[in-house]
């Protein structure tokens, strides 16, 4: 055979072994694992690089801190006591910047390599019946690295299903605050196992929620709608994912920063004027029904103003041990989903009003806070249940 030949069949080859990979990438528990994988790959890769840059940055900051403390209040409060702009800004700067760039920088590979579209393919037929598709589950990924711009990623979805796609994200997408702090109250608490539990429970009523909750309509327009189109892998485009990147970027600054600045600011103010303490000694008696200790109040509040706030009210200044007496592992259950889920956080609540309107982020809001609350007292007072019968 000559080099011709061989050529040819050296194409056919490898486009044989191309259309295999690609109809393995098809397949929709595999695209479900590969579509969730940036997500889990860039927050452990970024709380590695904080944990070890966490002590520097937070000494080359203490003398600033110190000396706002050191103002009258309540600006020492706001800018740095507890809750303050710079007591947190080593949080934001070692754990969600680098969460949002790695997580982006992944999803702008599979964009760039025509990933992104095989995976959408694969999973479209099972997202369906929950007035989702393939495209809409990519936005709602973004928004395990960050809420905001998976939000504002939403604008290019169809206008029926929109709506449900920023519910999803608000919903069910751990953000890259919210994540680590969970992981850190599971691994204080003794319980790190309880980590896959979560996120199986998360995902599996995230998609309660959205088939509850879909307007009737989006049914039958989900189902006249196309499937994704089926694409091919390639090579990625560089400068294109440094694009997407640098934009990324763009819309944490513009959007997400102020916003940031903003928040603390107002949780210094409710924590010098004790408003903070006041709202979650009014709700300790409420937690009874999740079967919780009152002591678990403050966590709920800080945890539905900012999604660290949760790791605030439960973890000890070591971290190394909880400050709520939390005896079992439903406890703990308990408190993060109610805490992480109850509410978005008010960054994303401005976004969501600002992209969708006012009234859809009231409703949504509302909607949000009554479907967690009844899944929390599921999971409080069922999950001793089904623990005592696998025992």
């Amino acid at each position: 055979m000559n080099s011709f030949g061989l050529s040819i069949l050296t194409k056919k080859q490898r486009r044989s072994g191309e259309l295999a990979l690609e109809k393995v990438l098809g397949f929709a528990p595999v695209g479900m694992l590969l579509l969730f994988a940036p997500a889990w790959i860039s927050v452990t890769q970024a709380n590695s690089l904080a944990d070890h840059l966490y002590d520097s940055i937070e000494s080359l900051l203490k003398p600033l801190v110190s000396w706002f403390n050191t103002l009258p209040e309540p600006l020492a409060a706001t800018m740095g006591g507890n809750y303050g702009v710079f007591a947190m800004f080593p949080f934001l700067l070692l754990y969600a910047l680098p969460t949002i760039l790695i997580f982006t920088g992944l999803i702008a590979i599979y964009k760039r390599t025509g990933l992104m579209d095989l995976l959408s393919y694969g999973v479209h037929s099972w997202l369906k019946p929950f007035g989702f598709g393939g495209r809409d589950l990519v936005r709602v990924v973004m928004g395990f690295g960050c809420n905001v711009p998976a939000v504002v990623a939403t604008r290019s979805c169809p206008d029926c299903s929109r709506g449900t796609c920023v519910s999803a994200i608000c919903f069910g997408s751990a953000c890259s605050y919210q994540l680590p702090a969970t992981l850190a109250v599971f691994a204080a608490a003794g319980f790190s196992w309880l980590a896959a539990w979560y996120l199986a429970i998360l995902a599996i009523t995230s998609l309660i929620y959205l088939r509850l909750t879909m307007p009737t309509e989006l049914k039958y327009a989900r189902n006249e709608m196309l499937q994704p189109e089926l694409g091919h892998l390639q090579l990625p485009d560089w400068p294109a994912v440094a694009r997407d990147i640098t934009q990324t970027i763009r819309e944490l600054l513009v959007i997400a920063l102020p916003i940031f600045v903003g928040i603390c600011i107002v949780a210094g103010g409710l924590q010098w004027s004790g408003a903070l303490n006041s709202l979650a000694g009014l709700l300790a008696p409420v937690m009874a029904i999740f079967n919780l200790p009152a002591e678990s109040a403050l966590a709920v509040v800080l945890g539905s103003v900012r999604k660290d706030g949760l790791a605030i009210g439960l973890l000890n200044g070591d971290l190394d041990s909880l400050k709520v007496p939390l005896d079992t592992s439903i406890h703990v259950l308990t408190i993060v989903y109610l805490a992480g889920v109850l509410l978005p956080c008010l960054v994303t609540v401005f976004t969501v009003a600002k992209e969708m309107g006012s009234q859809f982020a009231i409703k949504m809001v509302g909607r949000q806070a009554c479907f967690a609350t009844g899944f929390a007292i599921c999971i409080a007072w069922i999950g001793p249940l089904i623990l005592s019968i696998m025992n």
